[in-house]
């Protein structure tokens, strides 16, 4: 009997080495325990010249084929989640959207911009589903417009259309509790993000560094990533530096030059960019910040660095991002004020050996519970939900190609 064929649509491909990707790259391989998964990604903004242009990769055994959009339009244009018959066309020239027996929309865009077919059962992984802008990091009138046009879409034109057909006999997957409590209406579990594991075996070295440092990794051109490190800099750093003078601020991750200039002229900042080795990173600081004041999810990149042995301070916004999957309160430091950031981070500085007993008790407790076999359960739920009922096509263009 033929496997299931899955397609995953998405607009950001799981090749790449984005946070974002790493949870792409889990709902696949847990997708592909109930079928042959097939992986669509659509990359708004291409030239003119280059629209339709499609590339193909692999995932492992999943194909990945990459589709060049053009913006053009206010339909075909990713700023707005509004339907493309157009796009759609484009899509339908490459890859049946009929010949699948479930489609999974990574991101509520693609369930958005496509005429998916009523046929076929659809689940959509939302993320970012309460995102916040970073109002107090705006300059300039098209940063401000921009927030504002985000807004539009995910708070009118996102939530009407979820109130009409089909959007209602979809499920949803959102990655935190509270998401799910704004659409109570909507089919839909907690799918939460899980922090990527280094490819080691046994638990990490928690051996503090020689010299007192912190660090902030993450994508530093995505505006609440900038926020959060401006505001450490401007508001809490020199706090940090007045107590303890020989500290380094590692700044982990790409950004644009004009940042990565400005941040280097503070003192005691290292930029270090895109980094391979997180081991070596990691390695390096004594705690790891997420100082985080706007965004949206779970902000996975609050529990990576306790999978490399070091203990986290964040906002009281990261921390509530896993309220109801695993309790933090007593393993991670958590503060708002400038000032009581800054003493859990003078805090830990000071006393490197309590760090590393803070990061092994918060390593245990998320280790044990956040996890693969409790993200591919949840999944499992769905996708046997979905294709309960239907009967999978034996002549199926994906079962016969994975054959």
């Amino acid at each position: 009997m033929a496997r299931p064929a899955i397609l995953l649509v998405t607009y950001i491909s799981p090749l790449q080495k984005w946070g974002s990707a790493h949870r792409s790259r889990l709902l696949i391989e847990a997708l592909a325990r109930h079928g042959n998964v097939e992986v669509l990604a659509l990359s708004f903004g291409a030239p003119a010249a280059e629209h339709g242009h499609i590339t193909e990769a692999r995932l492992g055994t999943t194909r990945v084929i990459d589709l060049q959009i053009h913006s053009k339009g206010l339909a075909r244009a990713p700023r707005f989640d509004i339907v493309s018959h157009e796009l759609t066309r484009e899509v339908m020239k490459h890859v049946d959207l009929n010949g699948y027996d479930l489609i999974v929309s990574r991101y509520i865009r693609p369930a958005m911009k496509l005429a998916l077919p009523a046929e076929v059962p659809v689940i959509v992984d939302f993320d970012d589903a309460l995102y916040e802008p970073p109002w107090k990091a705006l300059q300039g009138i098209k940063q401000w417009v921009g927030a504002w046009l985000r807004l539009f879409n995910d708070r009118v034109i996102v939530r009407a259309r979820l109130k009409t057909a089909p959007h209602r006999g979809r499920h949803y997957f959102f990655c935190r509790q509270a998401e799910r409590e704004v659409f109570p209406a909507l089919a839909s579990s907690v799918l939460p993000n899980l922090p990527p594991r280094p490819a080691r075996s046994g638990p990490p070295d928690f051996t503090p560094p020689p010299s007192p440092a912190l660090m902030f990794i993450g994508l530093l051109d995505y505006m609440p990533n900038e926020d959060a490190v401006d505001w450490f800099l401007g508001s809490v750093w020199p706090l940090v530096r007045h107590e303890v003078p020989h500290a380094r601020f590692l700044l982990a991750g790409s950004a644009s030059a004009d940042r990565a200039e400005r941040w280097a002229r503070v003192e005691g900042v290292d930029v270090l960019g895109f980094v391979e080795d997180l081991g070596q990173t990691y390695a390096r600081a004594t705690a790891s910040i997420v100082p985080m004041r706007s965004g949206a999810g779970t902000n996975v990149k609050a529990l990576e660095p306790l999978f490399y042995g070091r203990p986290v301070i964040a906002t009281s916004l990261v921390a509530s991002g896993y309220r109801g999957l695993v309790d933090l309160n007593d393993v991670v430091l958590t503060a708002d004020e400038p000032a009581a950031f800054a003493q859990h981070c003078i805090s830990l500085l000071k006393n490197p050996q309590r760090a590393a007993e803070l990061a092994r008790l918060a390593h245990d407790r998320v280790d044990k519970t956040l996890d693969f076999p409790l993200f591919s359960s949840i999944v499992d739920k769905a996708v046997n939900d979905a294709l309960s009922g239907r009967a999978v096509d034996p002549s199926s263009r994906v079962a016969d190609r994975a054959a």
